[in-house]
């Protein structure tokens, strides 16, 4: 069997399974091939090195990487068919102290639809959403924060001009303007940032601040009048104003540039995965950060899926800390 045959049979049975990851982990003689999805991981294979790095060149190839690296860390993509839906295929790649080379693929799925379950999600943030200033989107990898961001975005942005900064664009989206960043030609995230404004968009989403000049330039954005959506990686809707602190951003700067911090996970409940979702507004970030005044609201909304039975015990141990 050809690699080709190899990579594609492996890819379609990982869209089939709606696989989020695909890990080649090396071990002492042999490499395991491991898959993630939102509820589990499994492995898929357990291969020899010379299979192994068949596959791995095809993928690097098809992802313009360099194939005679093994060591340097490296990031690509490609596109791939399924079902007539074009699915985002994102490679990284880096070598371990022993030279031996490990590679991770994420797939990103065409977006679905708000669906029943998320629309009173959607429908409290359209207020928010629709106001001068900046919304964050928290959580960690995987919580479905770009989707629901983009979601909203679709809604306010319809007749609007809407201008999205990523690394990489994960959703493309015809009717908004995307850019990418690409530091090797001087497109940084603050870069792009500071050329978008001169386009004067009515939306700019922002797909990470995750450094100080990212940070300060959103943030300034949001208080030139400008609605910013934006993600940050946090474990809870209070972690996003100290990782805002640690940033370089300012009390006074959070108070008046933010006006929602949305906190959300990825749930399994009894027959689905369900976005539990938590919220600080504006006068709840200026309290906060007042007398460090907080609620149990998460707690809450755990406790109450648990007493309904609409989750486990298991999964309330996993997911009530945040």
């Amino acid at each position: 069997m050809t690699a080709e045959t190899m990579v594609n049979n492996l890819l379609t049975e990982a869209c089939t399974n709606r696989i989020s990851d695909i890990y080649f982990l090396p071990k002492k003689d042999t490499y395991v091939i491991e898959a993630k999805n939102s509820l589990t991981t499994y492995t898929v294979a357990e291969l020899n090195y010379d299979e192994t790095f068949a596959l791995m060149n095809y993928l690097k190839f098809n992802g313009g990487l360099d194939i005679s690296e093994r060591r340097r860390s490296q990031k690509g993509a490609f596109s791939y068919t399924f079902q007539n839906s074009r699915i985002n295929v994102r490679i990284s790649s880096v070598g371990d102290f022993l030279n031996r080379e490990s590679l991770v693929i994420r797939l990103i799925y065409p977006q679905k639809k708000v669906s029943d379950s998320d629309i009173d999600l959607v429908n409290y943030l359209l207020p928010y959403a629709r106001l001068k200033g900046m919304m964050i989107f928290s959580g960690p990898m995987g919580s479905g924060k770009t989707s629901l961001m983009y979601n909203l975005a679709r809604i306010v942005g319809r007749n609007k001009k809407v201008m999205c900064i990523e690394d990489p664009i994960e959703i493309a989206e015809e009717d908004f303007l995307q850019l990418q960043v690409n530091v090797e030609a001087g497109m940084t995230y603050e870069e792009l940032i500071k050329t978008s404004l001169r386009h004067r968009p009515e939306l700019l989403i922002i797909g990470e601040v995750r450094d100080k000049q990212t940070a300060q330039q959103a943030v300034q954005a949001a208080l030139c009048g400008y609605t910013v959506f934006t993600t940050i990686h946090g474990k809870s809707k209070y972690s996003v104003v100290s990782r805002l602190k640690q940033l370089g951003v300012s009390s006074f700067e959070i108070n008046n540039a933010v006006n929602l911090i949305s906190y959300q996970r990825l749930i399994p409940t009894n027959d689905k995965l369900e976005i539990f979702a938590d919220f600080l507004n504006n006068q709840q970030i200026e309290r906060y950060q007042a007398n460090d005044q907080r609620d149990s609201k998460w707690q809450s909304l755990l406790n109450n899926a648990l007493q309904k039975r609409i989750i486990t015990n298991e999964i309330y141990d996993e997911y009530v800390a945040g």
